[in-house]
């Protein structure tokens, strides 16, 4: 059989004719029941082997396939009476109000349809919008019209009654009246609405036979007990064909009109929540349990429905996903990552002569032993899976060629990304240090960016493969390479909360430490070299973080001046101005006066020298400092008194009825729209 490869430029969906739905369809499904007594599928149910299988010992009756070989089948329900279509009510209300009962014309003249066909033809090479918005001011202008200008036949007014019942005039249409309506229409006047004649016919709106999904569509499930259960969709049929029966038994038995009615209704409403089962004004179909089915048009949309969570949603290998927690004394560009994870994560190394023994040891560390492999690829390309049994004739074979998928190792360049990514920085690469526990850990001046923080928020981790992507993702979306952001122009990447707090106390005036005391915190950001004081200031311990020649002044209008000379703290106090996200200027300073590679440097510093100081010097927080003052208190109590005054006094005028209607307004309308402005 030769194959057709061609590439797709465009899918439309068009309304399915009863021709094709029976051509398409391999059974007619009559009975409601599922199994006979030994448990078997009954012929023309809706379990039928024609429409699948999805039982290990059967075949299909179809295609002759075992499960997961078949792709399943559909079956069709031929019903005893028409019935509309729920999803296209409003195309169908379009359509009885702009042409005629009688005649099926469009009501409009002879020379109005010639006029907006030339205008249409016109139109071809303009946007296809625009011609939309014609034919439906079209559609408006007929739907206006009273009389035919075909057979002079006066024009009634069509009425909805949602969700699916027309009149017009008084008379209650059935669906047979009204696909008989829509069969009048004709393919010429179809053209110039927005209905495309090209993609069906209006009567097929009106259903007669209705698709049954193969069954692998609606499998069932075994339960321990040794009972299946079956889909809601599969539920949802059954009470669809016993419905039918009985309006099939009750029409051949000549049943009073009533009866008929009755359970065309039902009819009616079971193909609806098939379709639908949110419908406004008709209620839910629902299991014994009282929970609502779960019918087609629930499996389509929504976050969790086929597109969004099946076709859009992709889950990827290579790749990791936990909550994040912080950790400050990890660099910006770092990434902490749980050891369980590294143990699954992997990079393939191709073995080269030079670096082939060191390959070795991860091998022979296995699967098990951090840092080890689990995979080896041949040259020509057999994958074998490291265990102790494969392991020494895997060392003995390995040669240059080979390619070792080893265990994530500290330094590995990883993408970092935080959904929703709304822009360039919301997806980085950072360089990975493995750690104990089962959080990803990020350092705290990295959230800004990624707009993120750790009240439970969860973070993606992608693994480039390749050498070509490794070095493309570092040189693109490294960190250090997106510290000013490009919207603002300012450091995007600076220090938040206890950062900023540690940073104030560590600077203010008066704060001293002794030569242990700062050898301790500067050692710790890799610093040794102090000066010959017994004692230090705190902005002496700061100014060891700033590179020589650094000159930067910023003034506050609570009159702190930050003053600093030859990269030396003169005066003043940092704060969220100088250092902090967004709004850093003297980070932005020694970026553009030093470089990058400065500027991150003193962030990795300044982080663990601020946190540090902070633990030692400590900070008190109590109740009172969220409590709001008496004066606001009663700020706010004072205006609550007004407005309710004000609003009392509205009401007051209209029980006197000293107010004045607005005009097209009721006076009660008049005072809710007074009382909403006043508030407002």
């Amino acid at each position: 059989m030769s194959v057709i490869r061609d590439k797709i430029d465009q899918i439309k969906f068009r309304v399915l004719s009863p021709s094709v739905v029976k051509s398409m369809s391999v059974v007619k499904v009559v009975n409601p029941e599922l199994y006979d007594a030994d448990g078997y599928p009954i012929d023309g149910g809706l379990m039928d082997l024609r429409m699948g299988v999805i039982s290990p010992g059967m075949r299909c009756r179809t295609c002759g396939e075992r499960v997961k070989e078949c792709p399943g089948h559909f079956g069709y329900i031929k019903l005893a009476r028409p019935v509309i279509h729920i999803f296209y009510v409003k195309w169908i209300y379009k359509l009885l109000k702009s042409t005629c009962r009688e005649c099926g014309r469009l009501l409009l003249s002879s020379e109005e349809l010639e006029k907006v066909k030339a205008e249409l033809d016109s139109d071809l090479d303009t946007s296809e919008l625009v011609s939309e918005a014609k034919k439906k001011k079209l559609v408006s202008r007929a739907s206006s019209r009273k009389k035919c200008y075909y057979c002079d036949a006066k024009k009634k007014r069509v009425r909805l009654n949602k969700p699916y019942t027309f009149y017009y005039g008084k008379k209650k249409l059935t669906p047979i009246d009204v696909r008989e309506w829509l069969e009048r229409i004709r393919d010429e006047d179809l053209g110039v609405t927005s209905f495309n004649p090209l993609a069906g016919r209006p009567e097929w709106m009106v259903l007669t036979l209705v698709p049954v999904p193969p069954v692998t569509v609606r499998p069932s499930i075994t339960l321990e007990s040794g009972t299946k259960s079956e889909d809601d969709l599969t539920h949802k049929l059954g009470d669809l064909v016993r419905a039918n029966q009985r309006l099939y038994e009750n029409l051949s038995a000549g049943a009073p009109e009533i009866i008929i009615d009755d359970l065309w209704d039902l009819l009616q409403y079971h193909v609806t929540t098939l379709f639908k089962n949110n419908v406004s004004q008709i209620p839910p179909a629902r299991h014994r349990s009282g929970r609502p089915l779960k019918t087609l048009a629930a499996r389509i949309k929504s976050k969790q429905g086929r597109f969004r969570k099946n076709l859009a949603g992709k889950r990827v290998d290579f790749s990791a996903r936990s909550v994040i927690s912080p950790d400050p004394f990890i660099k910006i560009n770092e990434v902490g990552i749980p050891r369980l994870m590294a143990f699954e994560l992997t990079i393939p190394e191709r073995v080269t002569e030079w670096n082939i023994n060191w390959l070795k040891n991860f091998i022979k560390n296995g699967p098990t032993k951090y840092p080890g492999a689990n995979y080896v690829i041949t040259p020509e390309g057999k994958r074998k899976k490291i265990s102790e049994e494969t392991m020494e004739v895997i060392l003995e074979e390995l040669g240059v060629g080979y390619v070792v998928e080893r265990h994530l190792l500290n330094g590995d360049p990883v993408i970092f990304n935080r959904q929703p990514s709304l822009h360039r920085m919301s997806m980085m690469v950072h360089k990975t240090r493995i750690l104990p526990h089962k959080t990803l850990r990020l350092n705290l001046c990295v959230c800004p960016p990624y707009n993120a923080d750790f009240d439970g928020d969860e973070m993606n981790l992608h693994l480039p493969q390749l050498p070509e992507a490794r070095a493309e993702s570092q040189i693109l979306l490294d960190v250090n390479n997106h510290l000013v952001s490009p919207r603002y122009g300012l450091p995007i990447i600076g220090f938040i909360n206890d950062h900023i707090l540690g940073a104030y106390l560590l600077t203010q005036e008066g704060v001293t430490l002794s030569r242990e005391e700062a050898m301790d915190l500067l050692f710790s950001v890799g610093i040794s070299d102090l000066p010959d004081k017994k004692e230090l200031t705190g902005r002496e311990v700061f100014s060891q973080l700033l590179p020589d020649g650094f000159d930067f002044e910023l003034k506050s209008r609570d009159g702190n001046h930050i003053k600093i000379r030859d990269g030396v703290l003169e005066s003043g106090f940092l704060n969220k101005k100088s250092l902090g996200a967004g709004s850093g200027l003297l980070i932005q300073y020694l970026f553009r006066d030093f470089g990058q590679s400065v500027a991150i440097d003193f962030i990795n510093k300044a982080t663990v020298l601020f946190i540090k100081y902070l633990q030692r010097a400590g900070v008190t927080v109590s109740p009172s400092d969220s409590d709001l003052p008496r004066k606001g208190e009663q700020k706010i109590r004072n205006i609550i008194n007004y407005y309710t005054s004000k609003v009392d006094g509205l009401i007051e005028d209209y029980k006197k009825d000293k107010i004045k209607a607005y005009p097209g307004k009721t006076k009660r309308e008049t005072l809710e729209f007074k009382v909403l402005a006043s508030l407002s």
